[in-house]
This record gives C-alpha cells, sequence and structure tokens, in this order.
C-alpha cells in the first residue's frame, strides 16, 4: 500500500491519542500499543504478551507474524510512526529545541539555560527523571525516547512550553533517538574517555557526538574552545561560534575570580563588556554557564540584557557541585565520574580550602579501561577514601584495587566499601578549613549493587549523618 494510503488508513482508524503507548512496560486494558523491532522473534513476543493483557489495538510493522483483529500492521510503519508523532504535537514545529551534548558539563548547562529562558522552557537530561514518572514505566534515559517526550508535551500543565531543552547522550545520536527533531541551536561542552564498553573507542564515541550538528540535526550550534571542539567545527559545516579563553573567541572570557559562595566572570562578545557574579562554584561552571548564554544569545532568543538579568538567582542542578554545609564546613556532591570530571572537581576547591577530602568510587560491569585514570586524577587530593558506587555484578574490592592502582603511592588513601561508612569518615575528618566531596552518583537515589536497586542518596545520606552530629 502506498505511503498515503496507509497514513489515511492510520488516521481512519480514529484511534484515540491519549491511549497510546510505546512499550509493552507501560501496556493496560485498553490502550492502544504502537511498537516495532527489527528481531522479529522478540516482536511476536511482545504484541502477544500485550494481547493476553486484552489491548485495544496493536499498531505494528509486516515484520510481526501473529495474526488477529487487534493487530494492525503496516509496510512503511516507520513513516506512520513519524505521522502519529505529529499528530500527537502538532505545533512541536513551531518550538525551539535546544540540544546540549559532550561528555561533561551536559546537565550543567542545560539546567543553566533552562533558567536563562525562563518560565516558559524545559530541561530534559538526566537529572529529570521525575518528570516521566507519570508518563512511561521505562528506566529513564539521559535522553528520553522521542515518543514520550512528546507524551510529555502534549500534557496541559506544559503547554505554555516554548523552548525544550535536551541533554543529548551519544547512546540516543548512535541509535537515532530523535529523528524528526530539527534544533534552533546546539551546544558542545567536551570530550573525554567515557562510554567506552559502547563506543570501544574515542574516534567512534566523537563520531556518535558529531551527529547532533549537522545542518539536518541543527541550524546552528556554539561549542568550547579546545581540542575535540575545533576538531568538531572542522569536521562539520555548519553555522558556529565558539565560546572561550582568547580574542579569537565569538563570545570570551576575560577574568574568572572564585571565592567560597560565587563566581564572577567578565565576559565580551561582539565588542561588549559584560560582568555577571553567579551565586554559585563548581567544575568548569563558568565556561558551561557561558555556552548556555552562547546558545541564548546565538540563536537570537534572548537579548543579552535579559540573559544577564535571568541570571541573578540561577543555581547548580540536584546532584551537581551541590553544597551542603556542615559546621564551619562544606561539603559538595557532584556526578564527577570521569577522570577529567574528577580532577576539575579538586581543582575548583585546591585554592579556596586549606585540605581536600575525596570519596569516590566507579561503577561495575562498564568502561574498566577508567578506573586506574579515575584513581589517578584523584592525586592532587589530600585524602582519598576509595568506596562503592554502582558496582552491580562485580566484586566490589576488585573495582576499588583497580582506581587504587592509579592512586599515589604516598597518597593518604583508604578503602571503606559501605559508602554510607565512608561518608561518615569523610565527615569525621573535617576540621578548620576542609572541604569534603562527594563525587561520582550526584543525583541518582538509588546504588545498584549485586542484590539489585537499592536506596541511596548521596545528599539525603550526608544531611542524615549531619543531623545526628548535631
Amino acid at each position: 500500500m502506498e505511503v498515503s494510503k496507509e497514513l489515511k488508513y492510520f488516521d481512519d482508524l480514529n484511534i484515540d491519542l491519549n491511549l497510546l503507548v510505546n512499550s509493552t512496560l507501560d501496556v493496560y486494558e485498553g490502550c492502544v500499543l504502537i511498537i516495532n523491532m527489527e528481531d522479529k522473534k522478540k516482536l511476536n513476543q511482545r504484541v502477544s504478551e500485550s494481547l493476553d493483557k486484552n489491548v485495544e489495538v496493536i499498531i505494528t510493522s509486516n515484520n510481526c507474524d501473529i495474526d488477529s483483529d487487534k493487530i494492525v500492521k503496516f509496510e512503511n510503519y516507520e513513516l506512520v510512526f513519524a505521522h502519529v508523532l505529529k499528530k500527537m504535537l502538532p505545533n512541536f514545529t513551531s518550538k525551539k529545541f535546544f540540544g546540549i551534548t559532550g561528555t561533561n558539563g551536559k546537565t550543567t548547562t542545560g539546567y543553566y539555560l533552562s533558567q536563562i529562558l525562563g518560565n516558559n522552557a524545559l530541561f530534559i537530561g538526566t537529572t529529570e527523571n521525575d518528570l516521566f514518572k507519570n508518563i512511561t514505566n521505562e528506566v529513564h534515559l539521559t535522553t528520553p525516547k522521542l515518543f514520550n517526550i512528546f507524551k510529555l508535551l502534549r500534557r496541559k500543565e506544559y503547554n505554555h512550553i516554548e523552548n525544550v531543552i535536551l541533554e543529548v547522550s551519544s547512546h540516543a545520536l548512535d541509535q537515532e533517538r530523535l529523528q524528526g527533531i530539527n534544533f534552533k541551536i546546539s551546544g558542545f561542552t567536551n570530550l573525554s574517555q567515557d562510554h567506552f564498553d559502547y563506543h570501544e573507542n574515542i574516534d567512534k564515541y566523537f563520531g556518535a557526538k558529531q551527529k547532533l550538528f549537522h545542518k539536518n540535526s541543527s541550524q546552528q550550534f556554539v561549542y568550547m574552545d579546545d581540542e575535540w571542539g575545533s576538531k568538531l567545527n572542522k569536521v562539520v559545516n555548519n553555522v558556529s561560534n565558539s565560546i572561550g579563553f582568547n580574542k579569537e573567541n565569538d563570545l570570551f572570557i576575560t577574568s574568572i575570580e572564585k571565592k567560597k559562595n560565587n563566581t564572577l566572570i567578565k565576559f565580551k562578545v561582539e565588542n561588549y563588556d559584560h560582568t555577571i557574579e553567579l551565586p554559585f562554584i563548581g567544575p568548569n561552571s563558568e565556561i558551561n554557564y557561558l555556552l548556555a548564554v552562547g546558545m541564548a544569545y546565538f540563536s537570537k532568543t534572548l537579548k543579552m540584557s535579559e540573559i544577564l538579568q535571568n541570571s541573578i538567582d540561577i543555581s547548580n542542578p540536584p546532584g551537581r557541585f551541590e553544597k551542603i554545609i556542615f559546621n564551619s564546613n562544606d561539603i559538595f556532591i557532584d556526578y564527577a565520574h570521569t577522570p577529567e570530571a574528577i580532577s576539575s572537581a579538586i581543582d575548583v576547591v585546591r585554592d579556596i580550602y586549606t585540605k581536600v577530602i575525596v570519596i569516590l568510587g566507579a561503577g561495575g560491569n562498564r568502561d574498566i579501561k577508567k578506573r586506574q585514570l579515575m584513581g589517578k586524577a584523584s592525586n592532587t587530593a589530600d585524602k582519598v577514601i576509595i568506596t562503592n558506587d554502582n558496582p552491580r555484578k562485580e566484586d566490589p574490592m576488585d573495582i576499588a584495587k583497580e582506581i587504587l592502582s592509579g592512586v599515589d603511592l604516598n597518597s593518604d588513601v583508604e578503602i571503606i566499601l559501605d559508602r554510607k561508612l565512608a561518608i561518615k569518615k569523610g565527615l569525621e575528618l573535617l576540621q578548620g578549613d576542609y572541604v569534603l566531596l562527594v563525587l561520582g552518583k550526584g543525583h541518582e537515589r538509588t546504588q545498584e549493587l549485586d542484590v539489585g536497586l537499592v536506596d541511596f542518596d548521596d545528599s539525603k545520606v550526608v544531611k542524615e549523618l549531619i543531623s545526628k552530629e548535631k
């Protein structure tokens, strides 16, 4: 059947779009499931399970072998699916989409940008899993499926949203999860070793990231001017602007002054000088902030005066250099889990505090090669406590020893696998003008152990331990 006839056939089904689900995890009696998979066996299994749950209709492709009055198959399923998405959110082309990718700083940049753009903006990223708790039972991904994003945006409480900021993962790009979105502007933070269990090497990882910046995906882009940002600019033939520290950059920093409670930034763009005092500190916070500024400014979404006004009360996202005060000491909860992020986190506080205590671990069954490098990155701290992150099915002590192998022999380091006890020890060591960095899990509210998921929120644990001390 011709595509146009298939689309009309779907329209003639008069399906209530509010009943649509795109995962068997979300199937309920009377719903409409739209699903397809390349693996015929898996598809048949999912369809059969859904029929058993008494769905109203199943929309799928000719790849499905099961026949039923409830099953409607389409030869051009992908085009029909795209048609369904447009019907779900007819005004999606009028919205401005902002994409942010890179290894470190995606979440922070996106969170800043949403605050800069104001009340008509929505950030969808790593820290925003609560957004989708009433949308899908699927595990929250950094970059959710387009179906779930559209299902969220069609809700009444999000009708006012004009600007959508998406944290775009390399997995989402590689899997073409956002096909159909034309980004107004996209931002590139940086690139370093991460997700090699999926991408195998830095070149494949970089190749996945590049997909966001081609003209068919983004109208223009802003990048941080470093080794990988410059490579990206050379590879991608698209309109770009750079953020950096030299006068050749389109927006460049002239000075940074970090104190315990704020960061004073002076920068220049189009021959105009600007000054902003941000009410927080954080690793690369100034460059992440200015990347967000650049995306708002170079896309002509806001004037610089509006951007600076909206930045007065700007804050870090949960679990991103989140500050907790304990007596006269500061504790920072941060998601740093790559060698570069760990090193950057320590660098931020080194010159502000007398001594730096770091608690960190590494995930199990993931990217083993970076563990020794994580240990090496912690060498600039005065005290290192190696603990569990999300060990999963691996032996926690094996993970800890691999991190330990990168720590200098003369360093003050110990292993305390129980994360709560490790944090307790870190708090007990605080005195004078010391600072404690609890790294690796940030916003996460669970810990993945051999027995499965258990509740564990670094921020909550720190606050509970502090309350017992008072």
